[in-house]
């Protein structure tokens, strides 16, 4: 009964919404809406028949990231299967595309039952890997009704989220029951899945996929000296980073930056704010607070210097941080439960962040009580931590050490979550 009540709320929803998709789907983003039809290309068509598949879906561009040292392991291990992402949001599925291993990338389908259902169907996997908390009630179901092996992985269960799933549990519980497998981060997401309706013998805590961001730091790192020269930044000049803030937090850090570039006249700001669509409001922003600025798609067709380098591109965050001096990661004030710092860490560099990281709490515990990174509680605290770092060469190296030192300790994610999906592959 409560999933017939669950495809009459979907179907109600999605018909009051239909004119968005469907002015998505003729014109906007190339025509990729389709996929979430599950009205597919014949060139995806092409690429993904006549041999097994490995299916990922995660939901945007960082989860899709959790997905690429899993789909690498695997792709050693399978050389002859073929790679699928599917994400939920077009710029999760740009990055996703240019992944090394990723065959195909596309739109997830709507949660409808005969889209799913077309969509299981026409890309036939040989297994199905979720990527943290991405629980979609009718995919799954497909997959269980169509024998296709499905496991959650790198699994996730904020308190926040929590508080909002306990109270629809009668529906959940039926939801968990489609997957083979449940490989969890941590014992409190696993504790918060059981109480959910999760089945103790098959809810597993491997640890955190984020912990092996560390296995492509040699890339991460060549792209990251390209980035240096592409940015065109003053060589000796420190540099601040500000990444994924949101709302509410460019106003925090554009002051701090002014404050501290009365002590650090050359100081350099790169602003990577999380949400493309925010970049006006953001460029809005600097023109009222007097910032000159130019977006990092300008650089090189803008004449003079500029004081803030917007990072308007897609996937190369993470390479930025590598040249920072001072980091500040953002989500972490205001209610948005703040967002990953191992990356920063996989950079060799320590990182400052606020006091919301509900979504990271027991990395951001870690990362404070091994010297990593620092806490701060408001805007005062945070340009004096900046200041701190700014002003010692000897504290940078310490929290950087103590960042890679700290990411190398908690290795072993990777391997217990491979075993996972060789059983299940070796089972079907």
């Amino acid at each position: 009964m409560t999933h017939v009540l669950y495809n009459i709320a979907v179907t109600v929803l999605f018909a009051a919404i239909s004119p968005f998709f469907l002015s998505k789907f003729l014109l906007r983003e190339k025509g990729i809406h389709q996929e979430r039809w599950a009205s597919y290309s014949h060139e995806i068509l092409r690429k993904i028949e006549g041999r097994p598949l490995v299916w990922f879906h995660a939901a945007s561009v960082g989860e899709a990231r959790v997905v690429l040292p899993l789909l690498e392991a695997l792709r050693n291990l399978y050389p002859s299967h073929r790679f699928l992402v599917s994400t939920a949001t077009p710029q999760g599925r740009e990055i996703a595309s240019q992944f090394p291993g990723v065959d195909v990338a596309i739109l997830a389908p709507l949660d409808l039952p005969w889209v799913v259902s077309r969509a299981v169907k026409t890309i036939a996997p040989s297994v199905f890997l979720v990527a943290e908390t991405e629980l979609w009630p009718n995919l799954l179901r497909a997959m269980k009704r169509d024998g296709v092996p499905t496991m959650l992985f790198n699994g996730r269960i904020s308190r926040r989220s929590y508080r909002m799933y306990r109270l629809l549990r009668f529906f959940f519980k039926d939801v968990l029951k489609n997957f083979d497998a449940l490989c969890v981060r941590s014992a409190p997401d696993r504790d918060r899945l059981l109480s959910l309706g999760a089945e103790p013998e098959t809810t597993h805590v491997v640890g955190d996929l984020k912990f092996h961001q560390m296995g492509n730091v040699s890339r991460v790192r060549r792209q990251r000296e390209e980035l240096k020269a592409t940015l065109q930044l003053p060589e000796k000049s420190p540099i601040l980073i500000a990444g994924s803030t949101h709302e509410g937090e460019e106003e925090i850090v554009l002051q701090v930056y002014k404050d501290l570039k009365l002590n650090f006249p050359g100081l350099v700001l790169i602003l990577a704010p999380r949400h493309v669509q925010r970049f006006s409001r953001v460029e809005a922003l600097l023109k009222s607070q007097g910032v000159g600025w130019v977006r990092r798609s300008k650089i090189g067709t803008e004449a003079g210097s500029k004081e803030v380098v917007l990072l308007d591109s897609i996937g190369e965050l993470a390479a930025v941080y590598g040249l920072g001096t001072a980091i500040f990661v953002g989500g972490s004030f205001g209610k948005v439960g703040g967002h990953n710092i191992m990356e920063v860490f996989a950079q060799g560099k320590g990182v400052v962040f606020g006091p919301d990281m509900e979504n990271f709490s027991e990395i951001a515990r870690l990362a404070v009580e091994t010297g990593a990174g620092i806490q701060v509680t408001d805007a005062t605290e945070l340009r004096e931590a900046l200041r701190r770092l700014l002003n010692s060469p000897d504290l940078q190296r310490k929290m950087g050490k103590a960042g890679t030192a700290f990411v190398a300790l908690h290795q072993g994610a990777l391997e217990k979550t491979v075993e996972a999906v060789k059983k299940l592959l070796e089972n079907r």
